[in-house]
C-alpha cells in the first residue's frame, strides 16, 4: 500500500472537516527542557504577538499528537494494515485540533487552512513512518559517543536496548515527549524537506527544525558523529 497515497487521502479528508469549524485553540510549547512534558498550554489570549502578526507555532500541537500516537501504540505491524493505522491516526488529529477550537479565546491566532493541512500531514507522516524513523533515531543516538559516555539516552527518547522503550513510552512523559520531538525532527530534515526541495514546493510555516535544542540536533542531522 502507498504510504503517501494514504496521507493524501487522509489529510484532504481532515481538510475538508476543518473548514465546518469556527473555534481555535493556541497550544504553546514552554521553552524549558524540564517543563515540556507538562504539555502546557499557555494563554489563549496573546493580542502581542496577534498584533505583530507573527503566526503561531504549528509544532507544540504536533509533538503533542505524535506522543499520543506514541502511547497510544498507533503502528503498522502484524495483523495491522496502514490504512488502519491511517484512519486511527486521522481520528488522533481531529481530536487534538477539535480540542485546541473549543478551548480557545478568539484572538486572531487561529491556525488557517494550510497550517492544519501541515500538522496534519506531519502528524500522519511521523506515525506511518514509525519504525522507519525509530531505527534512524537509535542508531543516530548510538553513533555518538557521549550520549552512551554519559547515559543520555533518555534525551532522545531511546534507551541502550530500545527493546524496552514501550514500557518508559507509557510510564515516563518527559521521554515520549523527547522521542516525540526526535521523530518530528527526522521526518522534516530527511523526508519533507527534501520532498518539497524537490518539487519546489513549501509547506505553511516552513520546515525550520527550531524546537529542539542544538546538541541534540547535531547528532539527529548527523552532524555530530563522534
Amino acid at each position: 500500500i502507498d504510504v503517501d497515497s494514504i496521507m493524501r487521502f487522509i489529510v484532504f479528508h481532515i481538510s475538508w472537516i476543518l473548514l465546518t469549524w469556527h473555534y481555535v485553540e493556541t497550544f504553546t510549547l514552554s521553552s524549558s527542557r524540564t517543563q515540556r512534558f507538562k504539555f502546557i498550554l499557555e494563554s489563549k489570549g496573546d493580542k502581542v504577538r496577534e498584533a505583530t502578526g507573527i503566526r503561531p507555532s504549528l509544532h507544540p500541537i504536533t509533538i503533542n499528537a505524535i506522543s499520543e500516537a506514541l502511547k497510544r501504540n498507533l503502528r503498522v505491524c502484524d495483523g495491522v494494515e496502514p490504512i488502519e493505522v491511517a484512519t486511527a491516526t486521522g481520528s488522533l488529529v481531529t481530536e487534538f485540533l477539535t480540542k485546541r477550537r473549543e478551548t480557545s479565546d478568539k484572538d486572531g491566532m487561529e491556525f488557517n487552512t494550510q497550517e492544519e493541512q501541515t500538522i496534519a500531514g506531519r502528524i500522519l507522516g511521523v506515525v506511518l513512518r514509525f519504525d522507519e524513523l525509530e531505527t534512524t533515531l537509535h542508531e543516530r543516538a548510538s553513533s555518538v559517543s557521549w550520549v552512551k559516555k554519559y547515559n543520555e539516552w533518555e534525551s532522545f527518547g531511546v534507551l541502550c536496548d530500545d527493546s524496552e522503550a514501550n514500557t518508559r513510552i507509557k510510564e515516563d512523559p518527559l521521554f515520549v515527549m523527547n522521542r516525540a520531538e526526535c521523530l518530528l525532527a527526522l521526518f522534516i530534515d530527511t523526508i519533507e524537506a527534501p520532498k518539497l526541495s524537490e518539487i519546489g514546493e513549501t509547506v505553511a510555516g516552513g520546515s525550520n527544525i527550531d524546537f529542539i535544542d542544538s546538541d541534540r540536533l547535531e547528532v539527529l542531522l548527523g552532524s555530530q558523529n563522534n
